[in-house]
């Protein structure tokens, strides 16, 4: 079968020229748009599932998936918390990373030693840490006063840049050069696309996929310290709640096959702007909010189809 050009552009570029599409109509329909303030608010809004969806995108890219970072995050926050009501910062942060790293080591020896479906060992995984979240304060939220840490979230690089935009530049352009320009990023994606050659070429399949959970889990725990900073306390109720699926949705949105394969950064963030464009959008318009989960399941299953698509065309040209 022949290369279909189109449905190889879509599955880049589509989640970019979507975005674009949407800037463009929000520069004539939606009233005080245009201006520096919009921008960031957008990057700043759309920072912890654009920093989730980089996790999301290896685990998918190996053909599983991940629904425990919420609870991630919401594990991580408590962790932190309780060091920095302490005044141990530092402690509170390499701590809590330590945790979200443990939990995604165990996840993916669940997934590679004992063979258990990642969609049943995550779902487990994502009651037990919420649990867990909520026992450390009796299901409550968890204040704390640091001024220094809680001014972290809002620093403004050069007076107008802020954090967040910084930490998902670098933490992309890692994740990047980690996943195309390594041993290791090679290895997810040919287990992604097959499994048992990849096995049997004699790769350590097990290391390479554990250690994609546990990348996964250590981000969700980098938007925790963001996240846990921009509102003083840690709430184990609602922090990350959720924020697996809109994760997910910026991978698909961006591009990743489900199925697994060719993981596409550039286009989870981009997904990721789409989606919270959306919400902006719907907002600033004073459209009813349930207009947001229409508007964004359209554009999902949109995604979906480009993708799957892209997919059955590479597999009609192997056979």
């Amino acid at each position: 079968m022949k290369k279909n050009p189109s449905q190889n552009l879509m599955r880049q570029y589509g989640a970019l020229i979507a975005l674009i599409i949407l800037v463009v109509i929000n520069c004539f329909t939606t009233k005080n748009f245009i201006s520096v303030m919009t921008l960031w608010n957008l990057f700043t809004q759309a920072t912890t599932v654009m920093i989730l969806g980089l996790g999301m995108t290896i685990v998918i890219a190996t053909g599983g998936i991940n629904i425990s970072v919420g609870s991630v995050l919401a594990l991580s926050s408590m962790v932190l918390a309780k060091f920095i009501l302490n005044g141990h910062i530092v402690m509170g942060v390499i701590a809590s990373l330590a945790v979200a790293a443990l939990t995604g080591a165990v996840t993916g020896i669940i997934v590679t030693k004992f063979k258990v479906q990642p969609m049943i060992t995550t779902l487990a995984m994502m009651y037990t840490l919420r649990g867990i979240a909520k026992l450390m304060n009796g299901g409550t939220r968890l204040s704390y006063k640091n001024a220094a840490f809680s001014r972290f979230a809002y620093i403004k690089i050069g007076g107008c840049i802020p954090i967040q935009f910084a930490f998902i530049v670098i933490l992309s352009l890692a994740i990047f050069i980690l996943m195309r320009k390594t041993y290791f990023g090679n290895y997810v994606e040919a287990y992604g696309d097959n499994a048992l050659a990849t096995r049997i070429s004699g790769i350590n399949v097990v290391a390479v996929v554990t250690m994609c959970y546990v990348l996964c889990n250590v981000l969700a725990c980098v938007a925790a310290i963001i996240e846990t900073s921009s509102i003083t306390c840690a709430d184990p109720v609602n922090m990350g709640l959720n924020k697996e699926t809109d994760a997910i949705a910026a991978v698909v949105v961006g591009g990743t096959p489900m199925s697994g394969g060719k993981p596409n950064i550039g286009g989870m963030l981009c997904g990721a702007l789409v989606l919270q464009l959306i919400t902006i959008m719907i907002n600033m318009n004073n459209i009813p909010y349930s207009g947001i989960s229409v508007a964004i399941g359209i554009i999902i299953k949109a995604a979906i189809i480009v993708v799957s698509l892209y997919v059955q065309n590479c597999r009609d040209k192997k056979v």
